[in-house]
């Protein structure tokens, strides 16, 4: 489909509307703002000619959240942007060089896990990514991998979870990787302002449930 070939998503206007709608994304905080600050990258890439994202699963030496599936990125330090942020840690985690990423810009804050770190996500590509770019951190990344735009639209793969308290996020579980938490609600935003309506059609909103007393 012409909607997720190489050539159109990362076409100068498909990139203005994209992040146009990322900006405007209403993400919800609840409590008050969190003074700590960490940025994330969410890398567009195209390997095999597959426009996908680019995740890490975290080292299981990690004492927080070992294991679990990430965009790379980390705490924000004194008087950097949330772009300098997330292109350095980037390349600290994977041994990705900073000028192979361009970046898009950036996204609305979202919060982090019990509300401790407010995230700000930011967009980049990768037009011609090697196996060979990669210099993993071992103490801090277990593996890095690509998922695919068009199997993130796969109604099969998509999948929401539900609190105690009546909130829900969306989950991804695609060829053996399970993406929840704010790596998903951040997935979602992205592929929600790149993709028409009619492509990426998750309304994880409308599964919400009366939760019994």
């Amino acid at each position: 489909m012409s909607h997720f070939t190489v050539k159109h998503l990362f076409s100068p206007s498909v990139r203005d509307v994209c992040m146009a709608n990322f900006k405007k994304m209403r993400v919800p905080l609840t409590g008050k703002r969190p003074a700590a600050r960490a940025a994330v990258l969410a890398p567009l890439c195209a390997p095999g000619g597959r426009v996908s994202l680019l995740y890490t699963v975290r080292s299981p030496m990690l004492r927080a959240h070992s294991g679990q599936i990430s965009f790379p990125g980390g705490k924000c330090d004194l008087n950097e942007t949330p772009a300098q942020t997330a292109l350095r840690e980037t390349e600290e985690e994977t041994g990705l060089k900073q000028n192979k990423i361009e970046i898009w810009g950036e996204g609305p804050e979202f919060p982090g896990r019990n509300n401790k770190v407010i995230i700000t996500p930011v967009i980049g590509s990768i037009m011609d990514l090697k196996k060979e770019d990669f210099n993993v951190n071992k103490n801090e990344v277990a593996e890095v991998f690509a998922i695919s735009l068009e199997s993130f639209c796969d109604p099969k793969n998509q999948h929401h979870t539900q609190f105690t308290n009546g909130f829900i996020l969306p989950v991804f579980s695609v060829e053996g990787y399970k993406i929840w938490g704010v790596t998903a609600y951040i997935t979602h935003s992205i592929l929600r302002s790149l993709l028409p309506a009619d492509v990426y059609k998750n309304d994880w909103t409308s599964k919400k449930v009366k939760l019994q007393p």
